[in-house]
């Protein structure tokens, strides 16, 4: 394989593992807001989705950090195990979020009982901060050691 054959196999899965790990974002932000239990609070037991609300912020912080974490390991074909590391790491923190945030119960406290999905509220918060620990681990791991002290540091 040519030098150009392995620049252009490596910039298609570039572009594959970041469309991957976009689209796995938002499937789980729209599962989450869509099937995840809604606020159940009042005498009148109204009910509110919360978490639809609130994961849209978070799956596109998710989103922008993937996206910038990507753009810095672009065109380097040596960071393919990178690539591929932190889309697995990206698709398993957001599908577990997404059974999280639908599986778990939800806190149910006094007389009307007020139901609250804490759970389906934090879940994309820690998916979100997670991707970006591991945007961090998959940069540098992709960066190499240095030739001078033999240390791993930002490209």
């Amino acid at each position: 394989m040519t030098d150009a054959e392995q620049i252009e196999a490596a910039e298609r899965a570039w572009k594959m593992s970041t469309l991957l790990m976009v689209v796995v974002i938002w499937m789980a932000v729209i599962a989450i807001s869509v099937f995840s239990p809604p606020l159940v609070s009042g005498s009148q037991q109204e009910e509110l989705p919360v978490a639809a609300f609130a994961t849209w912020l978070w799956g596109g912080i998710s989103t922008a950090i993937v996206l910038v974490s990507m753009s810095r390991l672009r065109g380097r074909p040596a960071a393919l195990r990178s690539w591929q590391a932190l889309t697995a790491a990206v698709f398993a923190i957001w599908v577990l979020s997404t059974v999280v945030s639908l599986a778990l119960p939800v806190l149910e406290t006094g007389t009307d009982p007020t139901k609250l999905p804490v759970w389906a509220l934090l879940s994309p918060v820690g998916a979100t901060v997670l991707t970006g620990l591991a945007c961090v681990v998959a940069a540098m791991f992709a960066s190499g050691p240095s030739p001078q002290t033999g240390v791993t540091g930002p490209p």
